[in-house]
């Protein structure tokens, strides 16, 4: 179905907003073998600064590189878009067609490192897959979302006059976990805050751009 939740006695969310949100199993391996990769790559790559201030943004082309863990990844990438197209359009994979256009890149964020509030324009779909999420027991956090992806509300003034219990207007955030794979509408706005870690946070950021899409009607 269609994106549409009715809740009780007549009330109903209107215009609510999909998140993808899955951890692929038994990644371990990959994961390795995708950091040495993108450390490897880091050693040509000057990248870019785009959204990232304390650390390293690929340029824009992760989705070609010749590895079979770069592939693995890009159908995580294919299998999480398919899942919220079909959820949003509320038809099943077999009743569409797109053709769909994929942007890939590496970003390493090291102490105190975090992306500034962005969005992605002239895109579908945005993601982050998880490959090494750096933090670990013996972190020192100084704050509960330090490292996480937050997302903000986007809907207009939703903040202007203040209601019961506050639901409009409120962040989301998400942390980060080796394996796991968010992908979201490309216009949500969204960043990443200050990384504290001791080691490494390594993920691969992904845009999908969606053009010709149909619908195949019922014979």
């Amino acid at each position: 179905m269609k994106i549409k939740v009715d809740l009780e006695n007549g009330v109903r969310l209107a215009w609510p907003t999909p998140i993808f949100d899955k951890k692929f199993e038994d990644t371990e391996d990959l994961n390795r073998r995708l950091v040495e990769i993108i450390h490897e790559k880091e050693k040509k790559d000057v990248g870019n600064q785009k959204s990232v201030a304390g650390g390293w943004h690929s340029t824009e082309d992760l989705h070609s590189w010749d590895h079979p863990e770069i592939k693995t990844v890009v159908g995580y990438i294919t299998e999480a878009v398919s899942e919220i197209t079909t959820v949003s359009a509320g038809v099943s994979a077999d009743k569409f067609g797109a053709d769909s256009t994929y942007t890939a890149w590496a970003n390493i964020l090291r102490g105190g490192g975090f992306h500034r509030n962005h969005t992605h324009p002239g895109c579908a779909w945005s993601g982050v897959y998880y490959v090494q999420s750096g933090s670990g027991d013996d972190d020192i956090i100084e704050h509960e979302n330090a490292g996480h992806i937050e997302f903000y509300d986007p809907r207009h003034g939703v903040e202007m006059m203040p209601v019961p219990g506050n639901p409009f207007g409120q962040r989301l955030t998400f942390p980060p976990e080796a394996g796991r794979l968010y992908c979201f509408p490309a216009w949500l706005r969204h960043m990443v805050n200050p990384y504290q870690g001791k080691s490494e946070r390594v993920t691969i950021g992904f845009n999908v751009r969606v053009d010709k899409f149909e619908f195949f009607p019922d014979i």
